[in-house]
């Protein structure tokens, strides 16, 4: 098919257009300038490690340094994780430590979010390989939140691995009890770890999982997240909550995201994101017909129903009710399935 030549009018719009997205531009670039002083040319790429509120901590990609720098004003939501460019200062501010510009956000491999006070989503890290759950004896072992979190990491595309903390707190018999509520998770093919941060059990093999990734910590407030860090990092000196005797819950530690670099023995390094705690995963902005894909071992039944807007509560040849029967499916992790559908709004 021949090319459409445009016309005069269409070509003057279109250049007019390009004019003033360059004017856009050069004017944002002039603001800079006028807060910060003139900007080097030369672009750096760097990896974001810490916010603080206007300002936010780079490590530099060629150098591996520390950076503080401001953000362009049009660039939303950066959080640890981030890829980044930003350009140095010519010379310094009022801020000493400023010492340059973010000018664009890359494109995020992954990203994790949940739901703000005002019900939007808010990023909360990204670029992460792997999603780990801390549950702990104390605040209970919550099955439906794990349930949330996993939902979470499947639709998010980052692997999710359960660990349980604090199990020096547990008797034998104890740790068998929730070694058996586990079970379910380890036999559709979840990986689980047991640690404990006190007595450094399982810190050997929880720093197998972490080699070569970029991981965040996710869970209830009180299942010992800073501990772990603490545990792994000696000297990040991570403030540690006490869990309420009243509540059993836990109190939040963790205000500000910051991403660490750990080397073990092989000088293997892993990244690790601490994020600020949440009790429950609120409700994120899915559709109920995508909650399924988060149940991996029901979506894999749910292609034999017979109905594509199966309901999987007592229609007839539902592949769900099918699994359910014949022991393929847990009866846990269908009224979970259940529970987070009835919780999503209609969209």
């Amino acid at each position: 098919m021949a090319k459409r030549k445009l016309n005069r009018r269409q070509e003057w719009r279109i250049q007019k257009i390009q004019d003033e997205r360059l004017a856009r531009s050069k004017n944002k670039q002039q603001k800079i300038s006028d807060k910060y002083g003139q900007l080097e040319a030369d672009l750096h790429r760097g990896t974001i490690v810490s916010h603080f509120g206007a300002t936010l901590d780079i490590e530099d990609e060629a150098t591996g340094e520390i950076v503080r720098c401001a953000l362009r004003q049009n660039i939303d939501a950066i959080v640890c994780g981030d890829k980044i460019v930003w350009q140095a200062l010519t010379q310094l501010t009022d801020d000493e430590q400023l010492k340059g510009v973010i000018t664009a956000l890359e494109k995020r491999k992954t990203v994790l979010a949940r739901p703000d006070f005002t019900g939007q989503m808010k990023p909360v890290a990204a670029n992460i390989d792997q999603l780990l759950i801390v549950t702990s004896p104390v605040p209970e072992l919550n099955e439906g939140l794990v349930d949330r979190y996993l939902v979470a990491a499947e639709l998010s595309h980052i692997k999710p691995v359960l660990l349980l903390n604090k199990v020096d707190t547990l008797s034998a018999k104890q740790q068998a009890v929730l070694q058996q509520r586990l079970q379910v998770y380890e036999d559709i093919g979840y990986p689980i770890i047991y640690t404990s941060a006190k007595s450094q059990h399982g810190m050997d093999t929880l720093l197998s999982q972490l080699e070569n990734k970029v991981s965040v910590f996710v869970g209830q407030s009180g299942v010992g997240k800073s501990s772990l860090i603490n545990a792994l990092l000696p000297d990040a000196n991570i403030k540690e909550g006490e869990v309420s005797l009243a509540t059993n819950k836990g109190t939040h530690t963790t205000s500000v995201s910051r991403l660490y670099h750990i080397k073990n023995a092989n000088h293997q390094q892993a990244s690790l994101i601490d994020s600020p705690g949440v009790r429950e995963f609120g409700l994120w902005d899915i559709n109920k017909e995508d909650v399924i894909h988060g149940f991996i071992e029901l979506h894999d039944h749910a292609q034999y129903c017979h109905f594509r807007d199966c309901k999987h509560l007592n229609e007839p040849n539902c592949g769900l009710l099918k699994g359910l029967e014949d022991g393929t499916i847990s009866e846990q992790r269908l009224d979970s399935y259940h529970r987070i559908v009835d919780s999503v709004e209609d969209k």
